[in-house]
This record gives structure tokens, sequence and C-alpha cells, in this order.
């Protein structure tokens, strides 16, 4: 079986890629990112389809993964050869399995056959899709493989008839699951948990043994209570007739009390009035009067912050302020002249800054003139400097891939000449043959003289022709061999000569930049040499700013400024002021401030007198209509805390009037409508029977509700005790059906390890019969790629692989990346080698050796020679140093 071409219209980042599949190992070596598995999954997708279908999100559908990026269809073709008949295989994907297209056509014919299904992998190569990822397809980073049930059935020969093998794995599983379902050697399985279940059901009904006699007990003493509450019950009722009596005149006492309440309360009513009275002048203010004359006090209070707010700061300013406007305030309009003149001075100023150099510049533009002082170089010649510069730089990165290249053709001219220097002189036997005809003819020459003569000269002419054809051969040998090792010794010759030329161009280009760099002052350092030339650009770019500048300053303006400024100082020595680091703009526009503080200041001082004079008069009228309502005011006190308790006083005379004159009203209306002479009869004798004969039923009342409560109680315990009486009775019926469950499972769970344990035992005897083979292939491809021999590998009946270290088989999982590889490719061309007997399927390497050593390299290459005289190759790798030739 192999693989003729492939072409893909849109698969992952791949679009339009035709590749054929000329010799028996077809080497593709392209950089990261290329898309060299994708190209291998797209092999394995054409015949297997996509992976993980089942898969609920997205992104780990291997068919949303591989989705083409620039769109368009999605699929290809691939060509194929098996039996002698070539066909082509065309498939195009959708979003889901059910949208996908497939045809096949028979190269011969061009028509569409029905050779081959949607299945076609394993129709072709009689295996599943996991089982040709562990065989035919070796990827990147995944080379460690084990046997599946399709594998032993294909290695046994047995891949149109594999129900048995590959329902095995389904078998065992299941019968594992119901012995884990059903094991009494775990806590979960259902024969434990019914063991411990049959256990505590039996110590639960010996647990119920004593509930019928605490039954019989527990009614006894529920009816010697409810006996004792009855008699208790007639007691009460006796006390309440007796109650009923004595509740008249208990409610005349309640009058009488309710009576005396009334009087306390009117005339606490009547204190609290008067209180109130003693405070005035005899006569009450209005309300609206006393909060006028609190709404006066606000405003005098408004007032006399107004009038205070005058400040140390403001009269020591405005001290300051008369000595400097001592010959008059200048107007607005002549601020706002010399602002315009002091804004046409910093104008000029900017004017004349904008071409003068910093001493810095002056500095730098020195620097440069000394640096440049042979001459400003070219851009353009500073361009080609770079350019060759990195010329050499990607020539000397590319040495090392070219010399690890001629140390490999060394490798293999080598060994193709040690191959082509042998030689077997194959007329050896012929020349032997003739002297020994010869010997014997000599021996025959006395008994039988002309047989023997004849057989001599026979055995010689033999002997001479043999002779002479082994050295015409070993002549064209050698002839061979001189052409052979000329031509290995031109082929290396060219890599050599290649290299040195690169060399040459890599030295003579670092003399030249070198001397560039000391014609500039340049540091020569090969790792910064792009970023040294890019910075003399900007230093050239710089220098013929700088001199432009310094040519274009002006020295006109320079005398316009001094006039200006001149007429500046005069105007601010007026007031006493000088231009603050010759900023004037700043100097007049504090002028300006200075002015609108000493109008402010006047104007404060002026609304001062107002504010005082109206706050005085506001004060003595308040005081006056303090006096005419309040007894005893002097005029001392506060006089807001004074208005606001006159405020509060007026509420609270008007309140407590209202409230007396209520309380006297209550009292009348009760002494209207009951009789209060018959108050001074009552006495308290009747009272204190009544209160015993209170606490005598309520004594009563406690032990009834007492007994009550031991009633329920032991209602609930005779309840709790028939409930575990019922239970005891389920527990004897579920005990007897739980052991009966019991043996039966006991039983199913020794057939179904007996059962295990037989088709376990079956399959070991099957698949040890071809242990021996598969062993033979591992050993065979690890002394190629490795050059010795791997006795410390073993091969169970499970056909699973382990090695030997510290005198214990391990698992391969144990050893290094590099190492669990090599062994995994190893073991992968075995099982294919006792998988196809016949027809050789093509193979799929996407670069299984990345973490292989430098050795194991050489014997991978090797081992890819052996199996490209067998199989169809395809090996992927993104490294020349792993290419195979």
């Amino acid at each position: 079986m192999k693989l003729i071409s492939c072409t893909i219209e849109n698969f992952g980042k791949l679009n339009n890629v035709t590749y054929d599949f000329s010799g028996e190992c077809n080497t593709i070596c392209e950089d990261n990112g290329w898309g060299k598995s994708t190209l291998a999954s797209f092999i394995r997708v054409m015949f297997y389809g996509f992976k993980n279908e089942s898969k609920k999100k997205l992104v780990d559908k291997e068919r949303n993964r591989l989705m083409p990026w620039q769109k368009g269809v999605y699929g290809g073709e691939i060509v194929f050869e098996t039996g002698g008949v070539v066909y082509s295989l065309r498939r195009t994907f959708g979003k889901k399995q059910a949208d996908d297209e497939f045809l096949l056509v028979r190269k011969d014919t061009n028509v569409e056959c029905d050779d081959f299904s949607c299945y076609i992998g394993e129709e072709l190569f009689k295996i599943d899709a996991q089982s040709f990822e562990r065989t035919v397809f070796i990827g990147q980073s995944d080379c460690v493989t084990a046997t599946t049930d399709s594998i032993n059935a294909k290695i046994g020969n047995l891949a149109d008839n594999t129900d048995d093998i590959n329902n095995f794995e389904t078998a065992v599983g299941r019968l594992t699951a119901v012995l884990n379902n059903i094991t009494s050697t775990r806590s979960t399985g259902s024969i434990s948990k019914r063991k411990s279940r049959i256990t505590e059901l039996a110590a639960r009904i010996n647990n119920y043994s004593q509930t019928d006699r605490i039954i019989e007990e527990q009614t006894d003493i529920r009816d010697n209570l409810c006996a004792k509450r009855e008699e208790l019950r007639a007691d009460r009722k006796k006390m309440q007739e007796q109650q009923k009596h004595l509740s008249v005149q208990k409610d005349i006492q309640a009058l009488k009390e309710k009576y005396q309440l009334l009087d306390k309360e009117c005339n606490n009513k009547k204190n609290a009035f008067e209180q109130y009275e003693h405070y005035f002048n005899g006569e009450l203010p209005e309300k609206e009067d006393v909060h006028k004359q609190i709404e006066i006090f606000d405003e005098a209070g408004i007032l006399s912050g107004k009038f205070t707010h005058i400040d140390d700061y403001d009269s020591k300013r405005l001290e300051q302020l008369r000595g400097m406007f001592e010959q008059g305030i200048p107007d607005s309009e002549t601020i706002d002249e010399w602002q315009n003149a002091a804004g046409q001075l910093d104008e000029l100023k900017e004017d004349a800054a904008k071409n003068r150099l910093s001493d810095d510049e002056l500095e730098k533009l020195e620097g440069y003139k000394k640096r440049f002082a042979r001459g400003i170089p070219d851009e353009n010649k500073v361009g080609k400097i770079h350019d060759i510069w990195i010329s050499a730089q990607n020539k000397q990165n590319s040495i090392v891939g070219k010399e690890m290249k001629l140390d490999l053709a060394r490798e293999n001219e080598q060994a193709r000449l040690e191959r082509a220097k042998l030689y077997k002189n194959s007329c050896v036997p012929g020349i032997i043959a003739g002297i020994v005809m010869a010997v014997i003819g000599g021996v025959l020459v006395v008994p039988v003289m002309e047989v023997g003569i004849a057989m001599i000269i026979v055995g010689l002419c033999m002997a001479v022709v043999f002779s002479v054809i082994g050295t015409v051969k070993k002549k064209q040998h050698d002839s061979e061999f001189m052409n052979i090792s000329a031509e290995s010794d031109n082929k290396l010759k060219a890599i050599e000569a290649d290299i040195n030329d690169d060399k040459n161009f890599i030295s003579g280009t670092e003399n030249v930049v070198r001397q560039f760099c000391e014609e500039y002052e340049i540091t020569f350092s090969r790792d910064n040499i792009a970023w040294e030339l890019s910075g003399l650009c900007h230093d050239i770019e710089d220098y013929r700013e700088l001199e432009k500048r310094a040519a274009a300053q002006d020295n006109e303006l320079s005398e316009q400024i001094k006039q200006l400024e001149n007429r500046l100082d005069v105007f601010l020595k007026q007031y006493n002021c000088a231009a603050n680091g010759n900023n004037y703009s700043l100097t007049i526009e504090r002028i300006r401030n200075d002015i609108a503080d000493y109008k402010r200041i006047n104007q404060e001082i002026s609304k001062q007198d107002i504010y005082r004079n109206q706050y005085e008069q506001n004060m003595s009228g308040i005081k006056c209509f303090l006096r005419k309502y309040i007894k005893g005011f002097k005029g001392e006190e506060s006089i807001g805390e004074t208005l606001r308790n006159l405020d509060k006083k007026l509420d609270g005379y008007y309140r407590a009037k209202s409230e007396y004159d209520k309380a006297m009203m209550i009292k009348a209306d009760f002494e209207s409508e009951n009789d209060i002479s018959m108050f001074t009869a009552q006495n308290d004798a009747d009272k204190i029977s009544l209160e015993d004969i209170a606490s005598d039923m309520t004594r009563i009342d406690n032990m009834i509700e007492e007994y009550a409560q031991q009633i329920s109680q032991c209602n609930k315990q005779l309840e709790n005790l028939q409930i575990q009486a019922d239970e005891c009775e389920n527990c004897r019926q579920e005990l007897n059906r739980l052991t009966d469950i019991q043996e039966s499972e006991k039983n199913k769970e020794r057939l179904l390890k007996l059962t295990k344990q037989i088709m376990e035992d079956s399959k070991q005897s099957f698949t040890s019969e071809y242990m021996g083979p598969v062993m033979s292939g591992f050993r065979k491809y690890y002394t190629i790629l490795t050059g010795c021999e791997p006795d410390a590998y073993n091969l169970d009946a499970d056909t699973k692989l382990t090695v030997m270290e510290q005198n214990m088989p391990r698992d391969i999982g144990y050893l290094s990346a590099g190492k669990q590889d090599l062994v995994g490719v190893c073991m992968r061309m075995a099982l294919v080698e006792a998988m196809y007997k016949e027809e050789k399927p093509f193979l799929i390497f996407d670069d299984p050796f990345v973490n292989l050593d430098d050795n194991n390299i050489k014997g991978a290459m090797k081992l890819l020679d052996e199996i490209a005289k067998n199989y169809q190759v395809i090996y992927f790798t993104c490294s020349e140093s792993r290419i195979h030739n």
C-alpha cells in the first residue's frame, strides 16, 4: 500500500497545497509553524475521520480545531495504491459529521466505485483509529505505544472476525463492574453493605426484646396520673364558685383606687401650672411677638459677624497699599495698555529664543564639528555598510547548520566508501576447483594416462581462466571504487568551499565595517553594529539642524527688547515695583490685583459702620421687650437663650393649663357616674380572702398542668414503644429477606470471579503465541537504532514492555523522554511487522526523534534506511540535523 500524492484545498492553516510521495522515504523538512503536523493529521483524517467528535466543548473537537483559517472548501484528495489498483479518495467536511461527503474513484476507469466505504481506514488497515495511531501513525512526543484489542486481533490473523477479541476488554470491563458492585471485599460492594445491614438488624432486634414489658409498666403509671388529675379538677370547681361571690366586692375596691388616682393627678397638674404662672410678669406675650423678637436677634447676630470681618491681615494690607498708591490709583485702561506692552515684550523674547542655541546645543555642535572634520558620510554609504553587515551575520548564523551537514555527509560518504571498498573474489572457487582437478589428474596419470592427462590440462586451463576473470573483475572493482571516492571527495569539497566562501565574506565584511567605525569614532561591537549605524544617521541629521539654526540667529530683536524693558521699568517704579525675573506681565497683573484689594478693603470698612449701628438698635429693642414680660429680668443674661427659653415657657404654660383643665373634667365626669359615698364603707377583709383563693387556684392549676405534662410524656413513650415494636417486626422480616439475597449474591460473585479468570487465562494464552515474533522485531529495530542488543527489555503476555533497572522490572514510563521515544518507535515497528505479513502499509513519522541525542539521531537515520526497504515512509522534521538523506 502506497501514497502517490495528496492535494489539500483547505485544512487548518494549509491552503492549496499539493505534495507527491515519489520515493520510498519522503522527507518533509520545514520550519516550525509551516503545517507539518497539520499535513500528517490530514492524511490520518482522510482515512479515519476526526477524533473527539463526541466532546461537548468546541475547543476539544478536532473538527473545529482544524477548521480552515481562510474559510473555503474544508477537505482535499489523496491518491493511493493498494492491491495493484490506484484510487482517488476525496473528502469534504462540514460543521458536523452528518455534513461530510465521501467519494472513492478508481483511477484506471475514472469511475466512482464502492470497493471501500467511508470507513476506509478500518477496511484497508484492518485496525481501528486508536490502533492506527499506536502503530502506523507516529506523532511528535507520542511515540510510546501499547496494544489494543484491534492490534491483538490483527496480529493473530483475526482481522476478518474480530468480535471475540475486540469485545474482550468490554466483556471483562462489564464483569469487573458487576463484581465491584457486589463484591464482599470492598466497602462499596452490595454484599459488604448488606452484611453490615444484616448485623445492624440483628442488633436492633436484640435491643427491642424488653419493649412489651415496658409498655405495660408505662400504661399503669399513666392511669394513676389521670385519676389524680380528675380529683384536682373537682377541687378547683369548688373554688371558682367561692371566687364569684367575692368578685363583686373586688370591683368596688377597684373603683375606689381609680378615684384616688384621678384626685392625685389633678393635684399634680395644678402644681405644674402654678410653676409656669410664677415665671411671667403678670402679662403673657403673644406667640408671634416672641418669634418676631427671635428673628430680630438672629439678624443682629448676622450684623455682628459682618462688622467684625476686618482682620489683621486686611489692616496690614491696607497700610501697605496706601503707601504704594500715594501718587494715585491708575485706571484699568492704563493697566491694560502696559499689560499689552509686556505681552509684546514676551513675544519678542520668544522670537529671539527660537533661533538661539543653548549651551548644551553649542557644546554638541562643537563635538559634531570635530567628529565630522573629514566630512559627513553619505547616507547611502551608511546603508550599504548596514546591508553587508546583515548579510555577514546571516551567513555566520547558517555556518553552524552547514558544518553539521558537512559532518553528516562525511559520515554517510565514509560508510558508502567502506561498503564500496569491500570486494569478494567469486572466481576463487573456480581456481581451487581447477587446481584440485589437475591434482586428481596427476594421480590418475599412472593407472589411466589419457584420462589423467586430460584432467590435468582441463584443470590447469580452468585455473588460468578463472584467474584471468578474477583479475579483470578486480580491476573493474578498483576503477569503480576510485570513481566513487572521487565523487565523494568532490561532494565534500563543494560543501567545504561553500563554508570557506562564507567565512571569507564574513572576515572581509568585518574588516570593512571595523575601518568605517574607526573613521567615525564608533565603538566596534558585533552585537551593536546595526544600532550604532542607526545612531550615526541620527547624529548626521542633528548636526545639520544645529548648523542651520546657528546660521539663522537675529541680533536686531535685542535692541527692541531693551527699549521696551526700559519703558516698563519707568512705569513700575512709580508704584515701588520691579519685575521679578524680568516677568513684566506677572508684575503688572499683581498691580491690577493690588488695586482690586485696595478698593475692596475700603468698601468693607464703610460697610462696618452701618452694620454696627443697626446691631445696637436691634439689641436695645429686644431688652425692652424681655423686661416687660419676664419677672426679674435684669439684662445681664444671654439674650438669645432668654428669648428661646421664653418661647418654651409660653408653650409650657398653655400645655400645663390644658392638662390641668382636662384632669378636672375627667374627675368631675367620674363623680357624676359613680356614688363615691360607698367608698368609705369598703374594708380590706374580703380582699385578703380573694387573694388566698386565687393563690390556691393557681397552685391547683400548676399541679393539673404538671400531671398533664407527665401524662403526655407517658403517651409519647407509649407511642415510641409501639413504634419500636412495629420496627422490630419489620426488622425480622427484612432480616429474613436480606439473608436469602446475601446467599444468592455470594454464589453469583464466586461464578463471576471464575468466569473472569478463565477469560483472562484464555486471552494470555492467545497473546502469548505472538510474543516471540513481536519481541524478535523489537530486538531487530532496537539493534539498528542503538547499535546494541536490548537485553534489559522483556515482553509479557499482555504485550507490555518492561526494562530491568536495579534488578527490578520497571515500566518504560520511568525512562527519560528520549529513551521512551526510542523504545516506542522500535515497539511500533515490531507491531507493524507482526501485523502486516503481506501488503505493507505506508508509515507516517511526525518528527518522532525530537528528543533523541546526537548519537541516537544517527541511529534513527539508519533505522529509516532499513524501514524504507520494505515500507513507504512519510517523514516530517523541522531541523536540518534530523534530515534523512
